[in-house]
C-alpha cells in the first residue's frame, strides 16, 4: 500500500494539516497510525452534527415535559381544592342535619311523655267538666250570678269553653288567676290594699277578652275601669314597668286605692290578649272573695277537670313530631352518604395531586 510521506502530513512548521483527497472518496490515507477514508470522516462529522442537534432537542423535550407536568399539577390542584371544598360543605351539612335531628329527638321525647301522661290521667267522667270551662267552675261553686253573667251575655256566641286558647276555658282561666295574684303583689308593693275577685267580674273580663280577640277595635262596654294589653307576653311590662315613672293610666288603675274588686281575662286565639276590669265600692260585683280563696277553689276544681281534657291534641303533636323526626333521620342518612362520597372523591383527588406534585419536583433535582 502506498503511504503518504511525513512531509505531506506536516507543514513547514511541523503542524498537522488537512489532506485533500482526489478521485475515489473511499480512497484511504494514513493519519499517524490510523488509516482514514473520506467516508469515515464524513460519517464522523455527521455524527458530531447529529449529536449537537440531538442535544438541543433533548433540552426542548425536557422543557416541554416539565411544562406539561406543571399544567397537570395545576389541574390536579384545582380539582383537589374543589374536592376539599365539597367535602367541607358536606360535613357542615351533616353537622346541621344531626343538630336538627337531635333537637327533634328532644321534642319527640317531650311529646311522647306528655301523651303518655295524658293517656294515664284521662278520665272520661271529667270530660264534660273540662269542656264546660269557666261555666263548669261557676256551677261547681254554686255562683249563679257568675253563670247568668256568662250565658246571658250578648257576647256568649264568641265563647268556646272547650278551646284552651279561649279566655273562658279552664286553661286560660288558670293563667288569669295567677295574673290576679301579681296584681295584688304590685298593689301591696305600692302600699295599696289587695283587691278581691268574684265570678261575675271574671265572667265580664273573659267576655270582654273574647270581644277584643275577635276584633281589637272593639271597646269596653261594661262601664268599669279596664287595663288592656294586646300582643304582649307580659301585660305588666306596659301596665306597670313602662308607666310607673310617667304615672300612666294603666299604672294608676293598678294601684287605685278606690278599686275593691277585679276580674282578669287572658286568651291567645290570634295572639295574646290580656285585660283586667276593676270595680269600686258600691258596684254589685256579686260574691267578692280574696284572690287566695278563689285560687284555692279553682285549682281544686281544675286538678280534677283537667283529667277530662281530650288526648287528641297530645296525639296530634306527637304524630307531627314523629313525622318530622323520621324526616330528619332520613336527612342525616342522606347527608352521611353525600359526605362519604365527597370523602372518597377528596381522597382520590389528593392522591392524584400528590403524584403530579412529585412529578414536577422530579424535574427540579
Amino acid at each position: 500500500m502506498d503511504t503518504a510521506k511525513d512531509s505531506d502530513v506536516e507543514n513547514e512548521n511541523g503542524n498537522e494539516s488537512e489532506i485533500a483527497l482526489d478521485g475515489d472518496e473511499s480512497a484511504p490515507y494514513e493519519y499517524g497510525d490510523i488509516i482514514v477514508t473520506q467516508s469515515t470522516q464524513r460519517i464522523n462529522n455527521r455524527r458530531n452534527t447529529d449529536a449537537n442537534a440531538s442535544g438541543a432537542s433533548t433540552a426542548e423535550l425536557i422543557a416541554e415535559r416539565k411544562q406539561k407536568a406543571q399544567d397537570e399539577l395545576d389541574a390536579a390542584k384545582e380539582k383537589y381544592e374543589q374536592a376539599e371544598q365539597k367535602l367541607n360543605q358536606c360535613n357542615t351539612a351533616l353537622d346541621e342535619a344531626k343538630a336538627g335531628r337531635d333537637q327533634l329527638q328532644n321534642e319527640y321525647d317531650s311529646a311522647k311523655a306528655k301523651l303518655d301522661e295524658a293517656n294515664r290521667n284521662y278520665d272520661e267522667s271529667q270530660k264534660e267538666n273540662y269542656n264546660k270551662g269557666m261555666l263548669g267552675f261557676f256551677e261547681s261553686v254554686g255562683d249563679q250570678m257568675g253563670v247568668d253573667t256568662l250565658v246571658g251575655s250578648d257576647l256568649i256566641s264568641l265563647v268556646n269553653f272547650a278551646d284552651p286558647a279561649d279566655a273562658a276555658s279552664l286553661e286560660c282561666m288558670k293563667k288569669s288567676v295567677d295574673y290576679l295574684k301579681f296584681v295584688n303583689q304590685v298593689r301591696v308593693a305600692e302600699g295599696m290594699p289587695e283587691i278581691r275577685v268574684s265570678c261575675k267580674l271574671m265572667a265580664l273580663a273573659a267576655l270582654n277578652n273574647d270581644l277584643y280577640a275577635a276584633d281589637s277595635n272593639n271597646s269596653n262596654g261594661t262601664g268599669l275601669d279596664e287595663d288592656l294589653a294586646i300582643g304582649f307576653d307580659d301585660p305588666f311590662t306596659i301596665w306597670y314597668y313602662d308607666e310607673k315613672d310617667s304615672q300612666g293610666g294603666n299604672y294608676l288603675s293598678l294601684i287605685n286605692e278606690a278599686h275593691k274588686g277585679a276580674g282578669f281575662g287572658f286568651s291567645h286565639k290570634k295572639g295574646n290578649v290580656h285585660n283586667v276590669l276593676f270595680c269600686d265600692e258600691g258596684y254589685d260585683a256579686g260574691n267578692l272573695v280574696s284572690v287566695k280563696d278563689f285560687a284555692n277553689k279553682f285549682n281544686s276544681y281544675y286538678s280534677s277537670a283537667i283529667k277530662g281534657k281530650s288526648t287528641e291534641a297530645a296525639e296530634d303533636q306527637f304524630n307531627r313530631v314523629s313525622s318530622a323526626l323520621e324526616a330528619a333521620k332520613q336527612n342525616v342518612s342522606d347527608r352521611v352518604a353525600s359526605a362519604q362520597a365527597a370523602s372518597t372523591a377528596f381522597g382520590s383527588a389528593k392522591t392524584i395531586y400528590e403524584q403530579k406534585l412529585n412529578a414536577v419536583k422530579a424535574f427540579e433535582k
